[in-house]
């Protein structure tokens, strides 16, 4: 008798051998010639983790080295991820959406500081393979949905055809997993609301800072000192404001594209930072 625990990997063994005729996991040979190349403008999000629940084609290694000063000022990495997102817009110019598992690792004497990364490119046609990319967690949760599956496949009949096949899959996946289903619906709700509470966060910052940078402009080319004009009201809304795609509508967005909203904004917060304080320095030193 087989155990009860090795039984979901086993049926989801037989899943993924039944939607392997689907489609094979593509690689770079097998990608088509004539596909369309990425805007050039695009933002490449960069994560250390991988890519749960998205679809992506494994384009190659990419990294950098840099000297380890460099990387002791770079507390919350934003430069080594800006670094390694331009290695890999060289290296793969028209693919890469996004570098994942982003690490860094110390040469021997630590003088040197090498961050490295997968680039890959993201596709819209997801599969179970794909899936199990996520990892553990993913594939217990595959297990349960193709255990409901094959269990309501026998339901459906396997003589019905395809149709009566994935009917029975959809009952059987209902049956088994309503409370999986559910708790992770739950999750995904609180994840919206944190996404949702992060972006107005950042929004806020952002108008703050576009009305402080209008501000900076403004006095030094009047010649007003810093204190006299960080004192004075700040200028209307619409003073030097720029868009940054801050009206951009996220609410229906996967996970995957509001992180990459998200640190795309964080990026763009930290740049008018950078901005302001190089305004306030040259105001300083005249």
């Amino acid at each position: 008798m087989i155990p009860m625990r090795v039984m979901p990997w086993i049926m989801l063994g037989a899943v993924l051998w039944g939607c392997a005729g689907t489609r094979q996991s593509a690689t770079p040979a097998q990608l088509p010639s004539g596909r369309a190349a990425r805007p050039a403008n695009r933002y490449i999000y960069v994560t250390d983790r991988n890519l749960p629940g998205e679809c992506y084609t494994d384009l190659g290694p990419v990294q950098f080295t840099q000297p380890f000063a460099d990387a002791a000022v770079d507390p919350d990495q934003s430069e080594a991820r800006r670094h390694l997102r331009e290695a890999a817009r060289k290296i793969y110019p028209d693919d890469v959406d996004a570098v994942i598992n982003m690490k860094s690792e110390q040469n021997d004497v630590g003088t040197e500081v090498t961050v490295s990364g997968e680039a890959v490119r993201l596709e819209d046609h997801p599969t179970v393979q794909c899936a199990l990319r996520g990892g553990e967690h993913v594939m217990d949760e595959a297990a349960v949905v193709g255990a409901g599956a094959i269990a309501g496949t026998t339901v459906g009949g396997l003589t019905g055809g395809s149709t009566g096949a994935m009917g029975g899959a959809a009952v059987g996946a209902g049956a088994m997993g309503t409370r999986e289903l559910m708790q992770h619906q739950a999750s995904l709700e609180q994840q919206q609301a944190d996404f949702e509470k992060t972006l107005a966060d950042q929004r806020r910052e952002i108008t703050r800072l576009l009305k402080q940078r209008a501000q900076l402009r403004k006095c030094q080319e009047q010649e007003i000192t810093v204190a006299v004009c960080l004192a004075a009201p700040a200028p209307p809304d619409s003073a030097g404001q720029e868009s940054n795609n801050s009206d951009q509508d996220v609410v229906d967005a996967s996970p995957f594209q509001i992180q990459k909203h998200l640190q795309e904004q964080q990026d763009y917060i930290k740049r008018l930072k950078d901005e302001i304080a190089q305004i306030k320095w040259q105001m300083r030193s005249r």
